[in-house]
């Protein structure tokens, strides 16, 4: 038995019945065929974020190529994440971060000065462009995904002092990447942290549900999840603070 179609009208009717709102702030994480066929593609999914968040609102989508990039084109290098954040990358008046690995793209009043110096905030880092839509009250939506693509973990896990983000880059050893700065042209950066993944990511969940702090919803076959980004740091800090005290612990012990 074939699926309806999903339009954009079902799309936004979705969105707000999660409680996202004109004025808010998301950063979505996404897959476009869970939701089954949606008219207009993945275009229509962007235009209708945009119409919930209204003029004032902000919508922020990974447009992220990781961390194998050796040149980066931050207005011509597709994003690695899905169709939903390539469409986003492309609609007009969209603002790319220059982060050479983990570029975020947002469209919205405010897309300028949250991803102002991003570059030297470390991949996903403190106070990177995620972490200040967080702190600005910005939601963070899985919309057929699960946590293992929520990217502001990562944040939580700087914040919480993983000992493992110079494991493979360090000052002492950055990797080089060339960016194509849209003012400068080519110029070398050096990366000096790196990410990894830890244990928050399979306990999210049930620490946010511990919480009460995740909304469930469905937009056409797609399972979804709306949370508050500051949520997420926080509970990445209490999940991972006592297994890196431990850790610290037991090396100076």
């Amino acid at each position: 038995m074939m699926s309806r179609t999903v339009t954009r009208q079902d799309i936004a009717a979705g969105l707000r019945a999660m409680g996202l709102q004109e004025g808010d702030g998301v950063m979505v994480h996404s897959s476009l065929s869970s939701m089954g066929y949606v008219e207009g593609g993945a275009p229509a999914v962007v235009e209708a974020f945009l119409e919930v968040l209204g003029p004032e609102g902000t919508l922020m989508v990974p447009t992220f190529t990781h961390s194998g990039t050796v040149y980066f084109d931050p207005l011509e290098s597709p994003s690695r994440n899905g169709a939903i954040t390539e469409a986003a990358r492309r609609f007009p008046g969209a603002v790319r971060s220059l982060h050479p690995t983990h570029a975020v793209t947002v469209i919205g009043p405010d897309a300028e000065a949250l991803v102002r110096d991003d570059l030297e905030r470390g991949a996903l880092g403190k106070n990177c462009a995620v972490d200040r839509l967080a702190r600005r009250g910005g939601w963070v939506l899985l919309l057929g995904v699960d946590h293992q693509a929520n990217s502001t973990i990562h944040i939580g896990e700087d914040y919480a002092g993983d000992p493992d983000r110079h494991k493979h880059w360090s000052p002492e050893n950055p990797k080089r990447v060339i960016l194509d700065h849209p003012e400068h042209g080519e110029i070398e950066v050096l990366l000096t942290s790196m990410m990894g993944s830890t244990v928050a990511f399979d306990r999210m969940d049930e620490a946010l549900r511990a919480r009460g702090q995740v909304t469930d919803g469905r937009i056409g076959e797609a399972k979804c999840q709306i949370m508050k980004g500051q949520n997420v740091i926080e509970a990445t800090v209490a999940i991972l603070k006592p297994i890196f005290s431990a850790t610290q612990f037991r090396q100076g012990d």
